[in-house]
Formats: structure tokens, sequence, C-alpha cells
């Protein structure tokens, strides 16, 4: 009897013990509660895992059945490894991830690593620095972060560079998938919404080997929320003072007062999300609805040029006719589900809805209309821990339309369509090589009044591909990852672009090298364009050749728990560039698209985070460009001096946090020679003149509060001190002044769970 007792009370204490083993996960710093925090149990005897997530207390359940390796793994915090005893309770405390290099990304080799393991120098953009500055436009963030990149707005809209190539080298992608629809070779930026985003990633330099045509300059890949928890609800609202009051009179019975109306929107931008999950059947839906005021900006001094190949000088009146920047308004609707078909099948859907007004100032009684939708998802069959194997599809069909106000009807005047499915396949051998291989179909289809005058026309291409990719981990210190791809274009035949890169870490430093080479077929508008428009003609060329280039890089990045610092080398050799060159012979100037022979880039880029003072940080970059193309021909108009400076504060409290961040954009000085023609003594002839760029900087002051991890509230200031250019041109500065903005965003689900508990609690 006595020994029963005694088993009884052994028994009492091992259940007790068991009811109340736990893991608890704070903030190493501040000792706040991490709640939907990634756990990992796997066995020591059996390699079996297990998953869960800590609660909004920062709690979960200890699930080793056995003796185990546990892994915790948090957004913006180190993962940390330990090992852990069935039935044993503990605290664990994550340190904050300062330099983000913990960040799990997957552009750079297409599978996930994290980004200090990562061959290819890859530049990340968190969630977190996106709420904390209160923006709500992918394209902004980007150039204030990465060096190198200069985002300019003129002419049919924005336009972006990286190391000296234009938006047509530059793959931007939405999860990995391609955006259809351009103009002037750029993608619709405003369908780049910044309130769902997880993270931007950006690699640079020729990623043709896994991407396809126009990765052959970088990658910019922009992946989007999933819901972690059972529930999530936001909603947020920006407003940003009014670039320009253009009607400030206007009346209703006004003749032109829905055009006039239309140039005078709010800057407002509204964002609300739902989403749920519930043992891995999860879905989420995004809303976004956004407006914008239209603006012109005036020359406030002269242009003078000095035609170096004539005898004369012309100072240009100030221009009666402004720059324009277009207004718009659209809507974006979006919506993801994932299901769990089997314990090792997952099928994933999503779809976009986006319409888009634009409204320039031409009294015409019509604007564009552009509506996309896309739809796609994949399925993925994991048949073991090593191995999976994913199909997915995607389409995206992008329409713009000519709508007419009185008769309130549209004219379609263009369509642009990508069909992409794909199969790929991830496995490992021995630990040591992570192998993925696949097959992809591309067709484009393309219909515009752009081809033949005054009458719409199509053009379709398709692009059949293997890829195949070695990511081979040789010891824990060298790592390399060799690849190649395969493209049969119907147009252009067979093209092949193989690529290495490789990493070796050495203490507190990583080396890279990078070797890669990429391509780019030219499009449907390239080859059979004929497009009159005001006073010259774009025409295409059907003998265009696809451009080509190899691309080398070698970086050094060192690492402390208070400084990351890299510096990165880059030549670029391009071999039949496609560029637009002037033809003045013709009595109506022609921009005929042609190959140049061959054009050389280099440079560098230095990029520095410092944390001191336990609150600040401080980080910059500077790029440095050396672009050899001849003067007054294939121009590249990006600076050859860039660069970007950031200074922030962070504190938190348990219920509160307050961010401050002071930056700076800084453009340097450009020069080149421009031609044009010039009526002289009785002649026309081609004239070329020397312009100059001034060096210019553009500051931002931003606060951002959080409160009760549930309300973020920012007010912040765009172009601080005011600079406008005096000459406005596509090389300038698009800035209407300083402007003012504030937004407030609510994670519903935090802000009334903290209510709820607070209640219960009371009881």
């Amino acid at each position: 009897m006595r020994y029963l007792y005694i088993l009884v009370l052994i028994l009492i204490q091992i259940f007790s013990y068991s009811q109340n083993a736990t893991i608890t996960v704070v903030d190493k710093e501040t000792k706040k509660v991490l709640p939907y925090v990634n756990i990992c149990f796997e066995s020591l005897i059996n390699s079996k895992k297990d998953y869960t997530t800590t609660n909004m207390q920062g709690e979960a359940e200890n699930k080793c059945s056995d003796k185990c390796v546990i892994s915790l793994s948090f957004v913006g915090y180190k993962t940390l490894f330990d090992t852990l005893n069935s039935l044993q309770s503990k605290t664990y405390e994550l340190q904050a991830d300062v330099f983000n290099l913990e960040q799990v990304v997957v552009t750079a080799t297409r599978t996930e690593k994290a980004l200090k393991d990562a061959p290819v120098i890859t530049q990340v953009i968190t969630s977190k620095d996106i709420d904390n500055r209160g923006v709500n436009n992918v394209k902004q963030i980007i150039e204030e972060d990465i060096p190198g990149v200069e985002m300019q707005r003129g002419g049919f809209g924005a336009d972006i560079k990286m190391q000296g190539l234009e938006s047509r080298n530059i793959l931007i992608l939405i999860d990995g998938e391609r955006i259809a629809g351009e103009t002037g070779n750029n993608i619709d930026y405003s369908r780049l919404n910044a309130s769902n985003v997880e993270r931007v990633e950006i690699i640079k330099g020729a990623a043709s080997a896994l991407y396809g045509s126009q990765a052959m300059g970088g990658v910019i890949n922009i992946i989007t929320k999933k819901t972690r928890k059972k529930l999530e609800i936001s909603a947020g609202m920006q407003a940003t003072q009014f670039n320009e009051i253009n009607f400030p009179d206007l009346k209703y019975e006004d003749e032109n007062y829905n055009f006039k109306k239309n140039l005078d929107l709010p800057n407002l931008n509204f964002n609300a999300s739902v989403g749920f999950n519930i043992k891995n059947f999860s879905g989420r839906t995004d809303f976004v609805a956004k407006s914008f005021d239209a603006y012109q900006l005036y020359n406030t001094n002269i242009v003078v040029k000095d035609y170096i190949n004539l005898d004369t000088v012309i100072y240009d009146s100030l221009s009666l006719f402004p720059k324009g920047i277009q207004g718009y308004k659209d809507i974006t609707i979006s919506q993801k589900l994932s299901v769990p078909l089997h314990k090792k099948l997952i099928l994933n859907m999503n779809g976009t809805y986006y319409t888009h007004n634009e409204y320039d100032f031409v009294p015409d009684k019509k604007y564009l209309n552009f509506i996309d939708y896309t739809f796609g998802g994949n399925l993925i069959y994991s048949i073991s821990k090593d191995f999976s194997i994913t199909a997915s599809y995607h389409q995206d069909i992008y329409d713009k339309y000519d709508f007419y106000e009185r008769l309130f009807e549209k004219n379609k005047v263009y369509r642009n369509t990508f069909i992409n499915p794909k199969l790929v396949s991830s496995f490992k051998i021995k630990k040591k090589q992570f192998i993925t291989a696949g097959f992809e179909y591309l067709n484009e289809y393309m219909q515009s009044g752009l081809f033949i005058a005054d009458s719409i026309a199509s053009h379709t291409m398709n692009t059949s591909v293997f890829f195949v990719q070695d990511d081979i981990q040789f010891n824990k210190k060298w790592n390399a990852v060799v690849g190649g791809r395969i493209d049969n274009h119907s147009v252009f035949g067979t093209y092949m672009s193989p690529k290495l890169s490789t990493m070796y870490k050495l203490k507190h430093l990583s080396f890279r090298m990078n070797y890669a080479k990429g391509f780019r077929s030219p499009t449907a508008k390239e080859l059979y364009m004929n497009w009159d428009i005001a006073w010259f003609t774009i025409k295409g060329s059907e003998s265009l050749q696809p451009e080509t280039n190899d691309y080398l890089s070698f970086s050094t990045e060192y690492t402390k728990s208070w400084l990351n610092t890299s510096i990165n080398i880059y030549k670029n050799w391009l071999q039949n560039k496609i560029d637009g060159e002037w033809d003045y012979s013709m009595p109506r100037p022609v921009y005929q698209y042609k190959n140049a022979k061959h054009v050389e880039l280099s440079g560098f880029e230095i990029l520095s985070k410092i944390k001191f003072l336990k609150h600040f940080m401080l980080s910059g970059a500077y790029s440095y460009l050396n672009d050899n193309r001849p003067q007054a021909d294939l121009v590249s108009s990006t600076s050859p001096h860039t660069g970007n400076i950031k200074l922030s504060y962070q504190y938190t409290k348990k219920r509160y946090e307050i961010n401050i961040m002071l930056s700076t954009t800084i453009i340097g000085a450009k020069e080149f020679d421009k031609e044009e023609t010039v009526f002289f003594r009785g002649d026309t002839l081609i004239g070329t003149y020397h312009v100059y760029y001034d060096a210019y900087s553009m500051w931002k002051l931003v606060v951002n509060q959080r409160l009760f991890n549930a309300v973020d509230l920012t007010i912040g200031v765009e172009n601080l001190f005011d600079y406008r250019p005096t000459i406005i041109d596509f090389n300038t500065s698009m800035s209407p002044g300083r402007r003012g903005f504030v937004s407030l965003k609510i994670d519903v689900d935090n802000f009334f769970g903290r209510k709820k508990k607070k209640k219960t609690a009371s009881k």
C-alpha cells in the first residue's frame, strides 16, 4: 500500500509536470512576449518533426515526445536552436536581427535561404521597414533604400534604372510571377501596393539562368503577405497634402467639370485585409483604393544650347508648356487561399482584380482606363522532407481603354497577356546537394494600335524552357550554386544562360563571386512598331537580334553584432544592346530601334549599417557607375554617383514603440551630349550641345508610433527642404515640393483581442 501511494504521487507529479510543460518566448531586450513565433520540434531518435506557434501570451506547448532539437524563428529576430527534453518547460529570449540577416529569401536561388547564406548579394526590404515609414508605394521605398537605383517620373509614367540598365532589362515579379502590361517599357507601378507586402527582394546583375528574358539587369521580387494567425483583420488609411490645386473655384455647372474635378483628386490611400489560418487551411483578402493629385511643373530658368558642332547658341525662352504629371485613382482586390488536401499535398490559389483611371491635362473628354485580372495557383506534393514537386499556373490579362466621358463608353486600345505554367522539382542528395530543376512555358500575346496605322493588330510569341540548378554545400564555410537555363523562343530560336555563384565564410567575413550570362528577346513593339506620335515616328525593326550580356561580380561582407558592411564590384559586358536612335534625315524625325555593337558597364557599391547607443541605427550606401556608351548616341541617363543615408531611432516598451527616421536620397550630377534638329543658315541640320544636371538630394522625416501592438500612427514630411529644379526634364526630380502626410493602421484582431483579454482578467 505504501509503494502504491508513492507511485500515485509520482504519477501525479509527472502528470502535473506535463500539464505545465510550456515554452515561453520573449524579446531579449524588452522582455516583451512574442506571439506567433514559429517552433519546430525534431526528435533526436527518429527525426520526426512537429510544429507549433506561440499564442498571444508568447506561450506554446512542448511537443517533444522524447529528447529533441527545437528551432524558434520569427521575422525580425535571429533563429534560435536548443535541445529540449519532453515534459520540460523553458523560457527563451530571442535576439533582434537588426540587419535582417536571418530573413529567409528565395529570389537569388529560387529556394529558401537565410539572407546571410545567399551566394548572390540580395537586398531585402521588410514589411516592418514599410510600416515604420508609412509608405504605400513600393517603387518609392526601393529608390530610398537601394543604391544604384533611380525611379524617375515623366513622359509615359514612372521609369526605373538599375546599375545603368533600363526597365526593359529589369524583371519585376509578384510572388515570383511576371507582370503583364507596360507603357514605355515600364510596368504599371500603381499595381505594386505596399500594404500587403511581406518583403521585397532585390538582386542585381544577370539572372536569366533562373528567370529568363528581361532578367539580364536584375530581379525585383515582391513577396506578398500570408496569414499566420487564426484570424487577422487590419485596416489603414494615409492622407498626403495636395500636390497642386489646379481649379480652386470649380463649379458643378462648368462645362469641363468632370475633367477639372479629376485633376484635383485627394492624395488618399485606403487598405483593408481579412485573413484566417486554421490547421494550415488559410485564406487572405486584401483591398486597396487610392487616388493621386495631378500637377504641373514649369521651368524657372532659361535653357542655353551651345551647339559644339555649329557656330551658334540658342536661348530657349521660359516654356509656356509645363510637364504634366497625371492624376489617377484605382482599386485592387486580391484573394489567396491555401488548402491542405493531404499531409503531403497542398493546393494554393490566388487571384487579383485591378482597375486604374489615369487623368491628364488634355481636355478631350476622355481618359485612360486600365483593367487587369490575374489568376493561378500551385499544387505542392512533398514526397519526403527532401523531395518535392510543384506544378503551377499563372495568367495575367492587362487591358487598356480610351474611356469617353460623355458617351460613357470605352474602346479597347491595348491588351497584353502572359500564360505561364511551370513544373519544378527540388530534392536533396546526401544533405550536401540541393537540386532544383523544372520545365516552363511562357505565352505572350500583345494587341495594340502601335503596329499598323489606324488599326489594331496583334502578335504572339512563345518560349519553352528547361532549367536546372545544383546548390552544393561543400562544408560549413564553402557553398556554390551552378546552373543553367535553355530558352527556345518561337521567333529567335534557342538561347542558353549559365550561371556560377560561390560563397566562402571566414569568421566575420563572407566572400562572394557571381558569374552569369543573360539575354533579352526583343518585344513585339521593338520588332513591329510603326507609330506616329506628335512630331515624330517610332519604328521597330524585324532584323533585331536578342541582346545578351556577361555579368561578373565580386563582393566582401563583414558582420559583427553592431556592424554590417559590404562592397560589391561588378562588370557588365553587353552585346547587341537594343536601344533607340534618332534619324533626323527624314522630313519627320524617326526613332528607330537598333542593336548596338558593344556596351560595357562597370562600377561598385558600398553598403553599411551601424547599430550604436542601443537605440540608434545609421545606414548608408554609395553606388558608382562607369558607362562607356558613346555620347549623343545610346546615352544612359543614370547618374554616375548615387547614394542614400538613413538615421533611425527606435525605443520599445511592452505596449509602446516609437521609430524616428531621417533619411536622404542623393542623386549625383550627370552630363552628356544631346542631339536635335536645328534650322541653321537656311538648312535643317543635326546640332549637338552639352547638357549638365546638378546633383540634388531629397530628404524625408518620419515619426512612427505603435500602441498596444495594434495601432500604428505615422506622421512624416517628404522632400523636407522643398527642393525644386529650375529646369524640368526626364533627368531631373519631378517632385511637386515639400509634402506632409499622416497614416493610421489598426490590427483589429490584436486591438480587440487585447481588450477581451484585459476584460477577462478583471473578472
